[in-house]
């Protein structure tokens, strides 16, 4: 459990000396898939906090320091973000980490960032686990596990009561169907599998379906395009029960992909940006259609914002950071207004359903979680 910590000596030593003039540019680093199946989701957050980035360096930068952002892939995985951690701690030397975006990454990179005492900001983290990763680690993105219990509350309010869930064998997926199995009622997971990470064909686990009886299937693998293929197969096998997914499954890839096949699909995720608002015009200005999800932008633009917000008011060494993260009262992002506990966790955050209708997903209804 992390404490809530008041602001030390230190830190007003630093807010105080923070305008010493120096030409040094302030390094903040990036961690992110920006290869691999999940790149859409990587390069969307990436390309919103650039756009952070040139705001803030357009209007003179932090007290006439410019900021260099060094984006490292992270590829979704332990190895790739772990080593990213390393070069940008031990040679960069930045004074922040924007990331890393998959919960694998977040959690192999946090107890190099912790070590250094550098604060890590992840905007798309949501495996439980993160909320213990360290008193340095941060997210402005909900936890599983009130998503899940979000998800329990619409198969409830829908008496969808015999539920299937495969997932993968991933850190994301994995704490994602965990955190789903406590919050639903005995005995309503009928049918609980797990698969290698990247499997491509779930006809054999299909057909084993076939002979439970099921009112939902919880697609819960780790990439917009896994989660297409086994929402594609399940049809093909003339299924006719409701697939929902998590926020991964709230990727423009799904229709592209499989076309009439993604009609009626859901998600629960958190609400997503109008194209035509503030944030999204900037957005197409400058990158054109978001490869998955505008609100990825908007996470990373948000994350971005909030970290340098934090640098120029406390500077640049990483306990004043964290320090006046804890203390922050609120961000107003283009997401939410953002404010952290004492886990370094985002507070209170609404969810929303989506659904597939003519090939693009529209809003359902909102879910609260109380």
């Amino acid at each position: 459990m992390k404490r809530l910590l008041t602001l030390s000596l230190l830190t007003l030593f630093l807010a105080a000396c923070k305008g010493t003039t120096t030409t040094e540019p302030i390094k903040v680093g990036f961690i992110g898939p920006l290869t691999g199946e999940v790149s859409a989701l990587g390069k969307d957050i990436l390309h919103g906090a650039q756009i952070k980035l040139d705001e803030i360096n357009a209007t003179g930068g932090i007290s006439g320091q410019q900021v260099v952002l060094i984006a490292e892939d992270g590829r979704c995985n332990a190895t790739d973000a772990a080593s990213a951690a390393q070069k940008l701690v031990q040679v960069d030397k930045v004074v922040a980490i924007h990331g890393g975006e998959c919960s694998a990454e977040t959690i192999a990179a946090a107890p190099i960032a912790e070590a250094a005492k550098v604060v890590m900001l992840s905007p798309s983290s949501s495996s439980p686990d993160v909320t213990k990763a360290g008193d340095f680690i941060f997210r402005d993105y909900p936890s599983d596990a009130l998503k899940t219990q979000a998800m329990a509350k619409y198969f409830s309010n829908k008496e969808l009561t015999k539920v299937a869930i495969i997932a993968e064998n991933s850190d994301f997926t994995v704490g994602f169907r965990d955190s789903l199995k406590k919050d639903l009622p005995e005995g309503a997971l009928v049918f609980n599998e797990t698969v290698d990470p990247g499997t491509k064909d779930f006809r054999t686990l299909l057909t084993r379906l076939k002979g439970a009886d099921i009112d939902v299937l919880v697609d819960d693998l780790n990439s917009p395009a896994n989660i297409a293929l086994l929402l594609q197969q399940f049809r093909e096998q003339g299924f006719k029960q409701l697939v929902i997914s998590h926020d991964l499954g709230d990727s423009l890839e799904i229709p592209k992909l499989i076309g009439k096949a993604s009609e009626g699909f859901q998600v629960i995720n958190v609400p997503t940006l109008d194209p035509s608002g503030d944030f999204g015009e900037k957005f197409i200005g400058k990158y054109g259609e978001p490869q998955a999800n505008l609100a990825w932008g908007g996470y990373g633009y948000d994350v971005m914002g909030i970290l340098l917000q934090a640098i120029s008011s406390a500077g640049t060494d990483g306990t004043a950071i964290r320090d006046y993260l804890y203390q922050m009262s609120s961000y107003d992002g283009v997401i939410a207004k953002v404010s952290f506990d004492e886990n370094g966790d985002i507070r209170g955050i609404p969810y929303v359903l989506r659904e597939v209708k003519d090939g693009i997903f529209v809003n359902v209804s909102d879910i609260t979680v109380n």
